[in-house]
């Protein structure tokens, strides 16, 4: 009993030399850590990785590269065909599945251009209408009997027809979006594809 009393201040010490390392290693641990950033650059600039999706993103349209600064050179313009074999031809020379964005996609990149907040991770040069691989599949309903379809010739399967001659573009600098735009209308490329890393 004796040596059991003895120990006691000892087993007190300890536990207060244990405590005071403990504690401090825990509110560290639990101390609120900084989020990863949703968007950032390559370490050369010329592509974004966006976290949440694990898509990389040319940084400028096709046709430009970054300066460090901003986008510079000549935009390709090119029709919804044209971009489309453009990616198909980036992805075989880089060997990469470079690709057309869909809406969803370039929409999200649309807001990351639109926050602007210095420093600006999507420059405003070569901002505009930009293709994506998304085509309109929604039809409206045509009334037959109704005059203007009439003389006009339209019916519910030529208006079917007619969508398939469109596709879905976004305005990188307003976040705007069209379904109307036909496909032999020149717009700006930008590709996207998704990351190399798990």
């Amino acid at each position: 009993m004796f040596h059991t009393l003895r120990a006691r201040p000892h087993a007190r010490a300890l536990l207060l030399l244990l405590s005071s390392i403990a504690w401090p290693a825990l509110l560290l641990a639990a101390a609120p850590q900084a989020p990863e950033p949703e968007w950032t650059p390559s370490p050369d600039g010329q592509w974004l990785h966006q976290r949440s999706t694990g898509l990389v993103w040319q940084r400028c349209v096709v046709g430009m590269h970054w300066t460090g600064k901003d986008c510079a050179g000549q935009p390709l313009w090119a029709d919804h065909l044209q971009a489309s074999a453009h990616a198909r031809q980036r992805a075989k020379a880089d060997g990469r599945p470079w690709r057309l964005p869909h809406l969803k996609e370039l929409q999200q990149l649309a807001r990351l251009g639109a926050q602007k907040t210095p420093p600006s991770l999507l420059p405003a040069s070569g901002e505009g209408w930009v293709w994506t691989a998304t085509i309109p599949i929604e039809v409206r309903s045509v009334n037959p009997y109704s005059y203007g379809n009439v003389m006009n010739g339209v019916t519910g399967q030529n208006v079917s027809q007619m969508k398939f001659l469109h596709a879905w573009v976004v305005n990188t600098a307003t976040g705007e979006t069209r379904d109307d735009v036909l496909k032999r209308t020149p717009m700006f490329v930008r590709l996207v594809r998704k990351s190399d890393e798990p």
